[in-house]
């Protein structure tokens, strides 16, 4: 989609709709008060009379009847100026931009608005997400036109003040909603289609086309590399796993200690022998949603140019069941030795996590963040509205945390306390890979992991299982995937 930046005055503009913003405590202001008066007060009275409030993405079409050149307007609710944030504005602009798609207009404009405390860049950044993602729709397997009953948008205008802000507003968040859309399209492909040899190529393609360094392990690879946990998961199927390393470094910074970014990328998870239920493996296909994480930071990462040499890991493997695959009560090895044993074999992505981790370690590396839908312990704690946070580092925590507030991507912290070690402490082996039943699942899932990341370098899981994939509309999201966690590590590479 076109985006174009623009000073002229909103009543002014030629487009076929205008959206224009709305305070919901305060009097009309600014281009709505302008067209209230040529309106004769239409605006004032829909508040007034037929219950309008101005709410967060609270819509409503206004006729014009020739008083102004554009011949609709969507009032866009913004909320109330003390509450109001660049994730309400995004979510208001999300939800107008679907209003002008479900009057069937191609193009738009939309009056920017100025709010205390949010830079005009800032704004112009979060209007353009909330355009992106608020419009994107996943059908690309619907094969009538007419059934995907969508009318395309393929131009909007911001309406602002300072030009040359917004342009570098717009610039950025074309970039982070391009790479957040891309993932959202690897986690929404079904899993016939996708394979850890199918993950492995898009690295590679998307390293080639920017420039990056790529390597891949296949299974033979693998084993000789002594990643014993990530084989032994990904044994069961006949699609053999993968290990991916990506890697970004500016001029001169090619031997400097790297920000390692890692992504759980299992391309289909049935539990193994540890079977799930029917109803929790039919959306499964976004069990490789961290290494979309990864995948699409890293596509991305040539143009946002960070000062920091950056490596994206992916260990890849599906989980299945078959004559090859493991037990439960299997015991294996990972890359640094440590023994585990498989108590239950659906607890396979911190497996395959032990051995990326194992190995980003040995690269001597700046920090390092995992990115992976790891528990759904994470989702009972704290629903679909954040994914959880856990770090052995609290200035690494404190920008995560920043991050997260920039971007709507939210988190929320959880402790890792030393008793905690207890619960995936083996009796048999130096691990096992479940903790205690019904107790404290996710961070039993990052404790097991925190055993192989080393004690004196900053480390980060971020457990996005209950947002990565939503099973009904939101303002930023259409059923489907949602591509959490890509605008916050690009918002995380830009400032570190």
């Amino acid at each position: 989609m076109q985006i174009d930046v623009q000073a002229t005055a909103p009543l002014r503009v030629s487009t076929p709709c205008l959206v224009i913003p709305i305070w919901q405590d305060t009097k009309l202001s600014g281009p709505a008060a302008n067209l209230d008066k040529k309106l004769n007060r239409l605006i004032s009275g829909v508040i007034a009379e037929d219950g309008y409030k101005g709410t967060v993405g609270e819509t409503r079409v206004l006729y014009t009847q020739d008083t102004i050149p554009a011949p609709r307007v969507i009032l866009m609710g913004i909320g109330k100026q003390a509450k109001m944030s660049t994730t309400k504005l995004r979510h208001a602009v999300a939800k107008a931009a679907r209003g002008v798609r479900a009057i069937k207009r191609e193009s738009f404009a939309l009056a920017v608005p100025a709010v205390a405390g949010i830079e005009p860049e800032q704004a112009a950044i979060a209007v353009t997400e909330g355009i992106l993602l608020g419009l994107h729709v996943f059908n690309d397997f619907k094969t009538d036109e007419d059934s995907k009953g969508q009318t395309k948008i393929t131009g909007a205008t911001l309406l602002v003040e300072d030009v040359a802000a917004a342009r570098r507003g717009v610039a950025y968040g074309q970039l982070t909603a391009t790479a957040n859309i891309r993932a959202r399209g690897w986690v929404n492909l079904p899993s016939n289609l996708k394979s850890p040899k199918f993950l492995a190529e898009q690295a590679q393609e998307i390293c080639a086309r920017n420039g990056l360094e790529c390597d891949m392990w296949d299974e033979t690879r693998i084993q000789a590399e002594r990643m014993g946990a990530l084989y032994a998961v990904g044994m069961g199927s006949d699609n053999p796993p993968r290990f991916i390393i990506m890697e970004y470094a500016p001029p001169g910074m090619e031997k400097e200690p790297p920000i390692i970014l890692v992504g759980k990328g299992m391309s289909y998870d049935t539990g193994g022998y540890s079977l799930k239920p029917t109803t929790s493996m039919e959306d499964m296909k976004d069990d490789m949603a961290g290494a979309a994480v990864v995948l699409g930071a890293m596509s991305a990462i040539a143009e946002l140019k960070p000062k920091r040499r950056v490596i994206g890991l992916v260990p890849s493997a599906e989980n299945m069941v078959s004559g090859n695959a493991q037990r439960p009560g299997d015991i294996v090895t990972a890359r640094n030795g440590k023994t585990i044993e498989v108590v239950n074999t659906d607890a396979e992505g911190r497996l395959i996590l032990a051995d990326a981790l194992s190995y980003a370690c040995e690269l001597k590396p700046a920090a390092i963040i995992d990115f992976a839908t790891l528990t759904g312990a994470i989702g009972v704690a704290i629903g679909q509205e954040a994914a959880g946070l856990f770090a052995t580092d609290e200035a690494l925590a404190d920008k995560i945390e920043q991050a997260a507030e920039i971007t709507g991507d939210r988190v929320w912290r959880f402790p890792l306390w030393d008793e905690y070690k207890e619960h995936v402490k083996g009796s048999i082996s130096d691990l096992k890979n479940v903790g205690q039943e019904r107790r404290a699942g996710a961070i039993a899932g990052a404790v097991f992991l925190e055993n192989f990341v080393a004690d004196d370098i900053p480390w980060a899981h971020i457990d996005m299982a209950a947002v990565a994939l939503i099973r009904e509309d939101r303002p930023l999201s259409a059923r489907g995937a949602t591509g959490y966690g890509v605008r916050l590590t690009l918002e995380l590479l830009k400032n570190w």
